[in-house]
């Protein structure tokens, strides 16, 4: 074999292991650049997931104090119905003693 044969030979083999390392080099760099987009997307998505953890949160803490302000509605409206209907047989108890004593007053 000539020399020249030799050397285009010598050259083949180091352009084929700097293809090799080239290549070897550019999945490393993807498999990191997909690394980093896998975090970002996780980190995205938690995030995403507080925000809206939040958001229920806080629209149920709504409903519950809507729910707990018509119950405490509810019950003032009972208080106060359960007052008037103490008061009237309060008068009606009143008006019954008074019956009694002026009856037994006047029976005598």
């Amino acid at each position: 074999m000539s020399e020249a044969i030799l050397n285009q030979i010598i050259e083949a083999e180091k352009e084929a292991l700097q293809i090799e390392e080239d290549s070897r080099r550019e999945a490393r760099e993807l498999v990191a650049k997909a690394r980093q987009e896998a975090a970002a997307i996780l980190e995205k998505g938690r995030l995403e997931g507080e925000a809206r953890r939040a958001e229920i949160l806080k629209q149920t803490r709504q409903e519950l104090e809507a729910e707990a302000k018509s119950r405490e509605e509810a019950v003032e409206k009972a208080a106060l119905e359960l007052e008037h209907s103490a008061e009237q047989k309060v008068d009606s108890a009143v008006q019954y003693i008074l019956g009694r004593i002026v009856d037994i007053s006047g029976s005598r």
